[in-house]
């Protein structure tokens, strides 16, 4: 990184609650948040409509092709193929929103296989993965019992460039579902909602929105964008030229399969990132952490319109 665009970096924790959380927004319509790095304050968010507490600069990928991996374990629940398929169809979900004129949002997100490390971490000095994985055991952070899922985004607090995101599913407290009968915590429902704040958007305010607050159990709703959101991932990364096949996915400083690999020659400029409970160095990088809470329903949505 050259001395014109050195930045700090800040980790940002996005999860699914099922309990209700402080400050939750009325539903409103048109109602998109994209999250920002709000310089001076920490983890924010720019909406439309704006709204007066708007702040700061929206996260967002650089390069228009990403790259994910699932950890090879996956869940007792379900197999790595079943889950790998799932995200899959959730990040298709955003990627292919329809933005007018048959055009699409200008980023791609590719599967680029398993991986065997089992933890949330972003290694400023050597090579990571953008892994998606299951605690069936323990569910190592806050609110075990009323947690759905934990996205982890580590970005440029100057720019708001994402360097990584990570996504862990609580296993251990949560029965999660992947048909349409008998339906529990619908996992493709949590998928799409997850995969929103992996590509940089932040709840919205609108009540019908799959980036809204909350999660009915039961639900599938959650499956499909709704207007709102497809807005929003349209504003984030507007069509363009299309993506080139030779759009390397490969995540910031080389794909690494491991936890904690050795260090690679550091960047010029470079200072350090910790990641929640996994300290990788010490520096002065600027750290911030917001938890965004998917809180359950007080009643189901039957206004959500369906076409």
């Amino acid at each position: 990184m050259n001395a014109s665009n050195r930045g700090r970096f800040a980790p940002i924790a996005a999860g699914l609650s099922l309990v209700a959380a402080t400050l939750l927004l009325a539903p409103t319509a048109s109602a998109y948040c994209r999250t920002t790095s709000c310089k001076g304050v920490g983890t924010g968010a720019r909406c439309s409509p704006v709204r007066p507490t708007d702040c700061g600069v929206e996260l967002f990928w650089k390069s228009p092709c990403v790259g994910f991996s699932m950890q090879k374990d996956a869940s007792v629940q379900i197999d790595l193929d079943d889950a790998t398929q799932i995200f899959v169809d959730a990040f298709k979900k955003w990627t292919d929103a329809d933005c007018g004129d048959g055009k699409h949002p200008r980023i791609k997100v590719v599967n680029l296989g398993p991986v065997e490390c089992h933890a949330h971490e972003y290694n400023k000095k050597a090579g990571n993965a953008n892994v998606i994985l299951f605690h069936d055991d323990v569910w190592p952070h806050a609110g075990a019992g009323s947690t759905l899922a934990l996205t982890t985004v580590t970005y440029n607090v100057d720019t708001g460039e994402i360097y990584d995101a990570d996504m862990e599913l609580n296993g251990a407290n949560v029965e999660f579902t992947t048909g349409i009968d008998n339906v529990l915590y619908d996992l493709p429902s949590i998928a799409t909602h997850e995969t929103g704040h992996f590509l940089g958007m932040s709840h919205s305010a609108d009540g019908t929105a799959t980036m809204f607050a909350d999660y009915m159990p039961g639900s599938t709703d959650l499956r499909s964008l709704e207007n709102d959101d497809i807005e929003g991932i349209c504003a984030a990364y507007p069509p363009g030229d299309p993506i080139p096949a030779s759009c390397d996915p490969t995540p910031r400083r080389g794909f690494e399969s491991q936890c904690n690999p050795p260090d690679i020659t550091p960047e010029d400029g470079s200072c350090c990132t910790t990641a929640p409970g996994a300290p990788r160095s010490a520096g002065g990088s600027a750290l911030a952490a917001l938890a965004l809470a998917l809180s359950l329903a007080a009643k189901r949505r039957a206004e959500r319109a369906r076409p």
